[in-house]
């Protein structure tokens, strides 16, 4: 029994990593979550002395890609969780894609003294061993893997548009899903009504943003609505807006067609989605029986206003504008030109008036005018009010540093002096030289007090980090050379970014939020 245990490596704590997606072509019951677990939990027994470990989970999820929620939450937890073991049934759960694997394998692990193990693949980066040189390879044949499945999986799928199948989860508003055939659409009695009715009231005159409110007045449930309702989805959109009847209107679904492939993912790798051109998308006639007729619709289509932007919207200069958001609903403002001025104005002003009564169009130049005077004059008394000497904070500062590092070098001696004692407390209760109820005891006292001692010098490290990296120092500085030439022509976007943090925008006043801890925000009036 004793042997056994001496064979075992300790570690303080270990993260397996489980995961499982149907994209990558992982359907075998072998590679199930409760599989990859069991098999991990049995070896990591067999083989370590461990504290706690932590198990991270990314189900339904590719390995092509690193953006899967559970790998980046165990990166981020490995110092936090004091990792020093990081686990995979295999290779291909870690990543199909080794370029980039290796860098967290070769790199990262290493460089924090982290161990990582592919049980069935015998990769160990800690050991010098001959299956260490085929992970690259291995990782190769993963990735070339993946990328068939990949296009076997696209190849499906155009298959199913190119006959018709509508393979959206949801049906669109005005149809339902054909019990008997889920991949065709049939009218669904009630919703179809009021998307007659949005086509109708067009064609009378109405604009988008009119039947939205008029819908809103008549309490008719949104698309949104309506789905929680039969059941389908939990969306909480309540209001009616005009983009949600310029999608209808625009959708030619409603004239029995069923247009395919509006979007595609960049590549294999990404789950990033970029539009496809018209021409290539797939469109396939008469799948299901029209709610409105194609006359009706090339009637509204053919309308030069309907869709039309606001010309000179490109390239408006109004820094300030993204740090503007309306006071009342919180949202970030809409900007526009109108003829030689720039506008801005909350952004549901378009949409219904049932999202915000904010409806005022503000003269953007005005604005402007006001947080300038305003910076410059509450910068210039709040730098003359704090008295602040860059020289004597940075004096300041390196004492401090000083002072942290003697602090540091006496925690650092007392940190070597428990892992001694916890190393001999461990040898005593292989030797049966302690009773196991004293040995658990004392283990548990010296482990929280080394747990304590590394919190504090984590503390005391950020402390000394910030200190001499002189950000305050460098900040005022910076704010003073922005207050010297401060003109709006030649102030920049980063300069503003070091001076506000958002401006909220109401009916008759501004309220400028600052950057800085010590300086208030600030109402300003907008009344001449």
């Amino acid at each position: 029994m004793i042997i056994q245990r001496l064979e075992k490596s300790s570690v303080r704590n270990v993260a397996i990593y489980l995961r499982l997606s149907k994209d990558d072509g992982d359907t075998e019951e072998s590679e199930s979550i409760s599989n990859q677990r069991a098999i991990i939990l049995d070896y990591i027994k067999k083989n370590f002395n461990y504290e706690k470990y932590y198990e991270y989970v990314d189900d339904g999820v590719s390995g092509a890609t690193f953006d899967r929620p559970g790998f980046k939450k165990m990166i981020q937890e490995l110092k936090i969780n004091e990792i020093d073991l990081v686990i995979t049934k295999n290779l291909a759960r870690f990543a199909r894609n080794y370029i980039e694997a290796g860098e967290y394998i070769e790199k990262l692990f290493p460089n924090n003294n982290i161990r990582y193990i592919a049980i069935l693949d015998g990769v160990d980066n800690f050991e010098d061993k001959i299956a260490n040189e085929f992970a690259p390879i291995k990782g190769v044949f993963n990735e070339l893997f993946c990328k068939e499945t990949s296009k076997g999986v696209k190849r499906s799928k155009r298959k199913k548009m190119l006959d018709g199948y509508y393979s959206c989860n949801v049906a669109p508003y005005g149809y339902m899903k054909d019990p008997d055939n889920q991949g065709k659409l049939i009218i669904d009695e009630v919703a179809s009504i009021n998307v007659k009715r949005i086509f109708k009231l067009t064609l009378e005159g109405k604009t988008a943003k009119q039947i939205a409110d008029l819908f809103n007045k008549e309490e008719i449930i949104t698309p949104a609505e309506y789905l929680k309702v039969k059941g389908l989805e939990n969306r909480t959109k309540k209001v009616w807006t005009r983009s949600i009847i310029t999608r209808i209107l625009a959708n030619e679904v409603y004239t029995g067609k069923c247009l395919r492939g509006k979007t595609q993912n960049i590549s294999y790798k990404s789950k990033k989605r970029i539009y496809v051109k018209r021409s290539e998308q797939i469109t396939t006639e008469k799948t299901h029986e029209p709610i409105i007729t194609e006359e009706i619709y090339n009637k509204i289509h053919d309308n030069n206003k309907f869709g039309k932007t606001a010309s000179g919207k490109e390239g408006i200069d109004a820094k300030f504008s993204k740090y503007m958001y309306c006071g009342k609903c919180k949202k970030r403002m809409a900007k526009r030109k109108s003829r030689n001025f720039i506008n801005v104005h909350c952004p549901s002003r378009n949409e219904s008036s049932y999202l915000c009564s904010n409806n005022i169009l503000y003269k953007y130049e005005d604005l402007e005018s006001l947080i300038i005077k305003d910076i410059e004059k509450e910068f210039a008394k709040f730098l003359k009010k704090s008295n602040l000497n860059t020289s004597l904070m940075k004096k300041y500062n390196d004492i401090e540093v000083k002072k942290i590092n003697i602090q540091l070098k006496e925690l650092n001696k007392e940190l070597g002096l428990l892992r001694f004692k916890i190393t001999k407390l461990y040898n005593d209760r292989l030797q049966e030289s302690i009773l196991e109820e004293n040995y658990k005891k004392l283990y548990k006292e010296l482990t929280q007090k080394r747990k304590d001692i590394r919190e504090i010098i984590k503390n005391l490290e950020n402390e000394k980090e910030k200190l001499n990296s002189n950000e305050n120092i460098a900040k005022i500085k910076k704010v003073k050379e922005i207050l010297k030439n401060l003109n709006k022509d030649i102030l920049s976007n980063e300069d503003i970014s070091e001076l506000i943090d958002k401006i909220e925008v109401y009916e008759n006043y501004i309220h400028i939020y600052y950057k800085f801890e010590k300086k208030p925000s600030k109402i300003v009036s907008c009344k001449k």
